[in-house]
């Protein structure tokens, strides 16, 4: 479900970030007498129940299927939903719980879609890889950290493509190297002209080269992720502003592209351990 889908089912919103072409949102829903509903969704989405109890509710995809032959089958706490495929849902008493939802693009051909084996297997999504990638997203959301927008961009770009292994008939993308001392140059060079807020694919296309590949080579080159190389520059960067005096919280927090002061403080604090203010403060031998 997306952000107004859940809010008009009695979902209060917690939290959501969109980048690139990923749209995360987590919400929160009181106890409920039961479930049940079919919605179709436009694009992929998993839908992560964080609470921890067991999902209660039972599940079927009814797509070229007719009402009394639907075989509705126990649902984990992690969901995929196709594209154009109605799914329906229900469940007796249901407890409080939590819930994130991640949209993202269609990333392979659905008419290769195995509706009588993979839908099933879609209702209860059993991978580490995944479950993790879904927890990341979560504290991405409930502390915001200075690369936030690629944090979410990437693991959606990632997730999309566990998906799509996921669910192929066979096969092994193959691994290509790092990239080039020119494509990291670049990336830098883009990165400190002061496009702290740019999208992943952003990155790719300067590179030449596709946002799974870039995302893969960079590792190789780096040893760390991208998400986290942009924000150790752009903390370094607000490191360097912090130390003028002249300029106020707010004009860093505007030079670094943040929305609000308070999301500067926010991620910084989260990186340092320290305020902006108190840093300075730190820096003028004062703590």
């Amino acid at each position: 479900m997306g952000k107004m889908d859940l809010a008009s089912h009695g979902w209060e919103i917690i939290g959501e970030l969109s980048a690139g072409d990923t749209e995360v949102v987590l919400a929160d829903h009181p106890a409920a007498e039961g479930i049940d509903r079919t919605f179709v969704r436009d694009c992929m989405a998993l839908s992560f129940l964080i609470s921890p109890q067991h999902n209660p509710s039972r599940g079927c995809f009814v797509a070229g299927l007719k009402a009394d032959t639907e075989l509705h089958v126990s649902m984990g706490n992690i969901v995929f939903i196709p594209p154009h495929t109605p799914i329906h849902v229900r469940a007796d008493a249901v407890p409080p719980r939590r819930l994130l939802t991640c949209n993202m693009p269609i990333r392979y051909d659905m008419e290769a879609f195995d509706q009588a084996v993979r839908l099933e297997r879609c209702l209860n999504i059993r991978n580490g890889s995944v479950r993790s990638a879904l927890l990341r997203m979560v504290s991405e959301l409930m502390e915001p950290g200075f690369a936030s927008g690629a944090v979410i961009e990437g693991l959606g770009i990632y997730l999309g493509g566990e998906l799509a292994g996921f669910l192929a008939k066979g096969g092994h993308e193959v691994r290509s190297g790092g990239l080039a001392p020119w494509q990291l140059r670049r990336i830098d060079e883009y990165l400190l002209a002061g496009h702290w807020d740019c999208r992943i694919s952003d990155l790719a296309t300067l590179c030449g080269i596709s946002t799974r590949h870039l995302m893969r080579a960079f590792r190789q080159s780096m040893d760390r992720s991208l998400a986290e190389y942009i924000a150790t520059l752009r903390a370094d960067r607000a490191r360097a502003l912090l130390r003028d005096e002249t300029l106020s919280i707010a004009e860093i927090a505007r030079e670094l592209r943040f929305s609000r002061p308070a999301g500067f403080t926010t991620a910084f604090r989260r990186l340092t351990g320290l305020t902006p203010s108190a840093y300075r403060q730190f820096q003028r031998g004062l703590l």
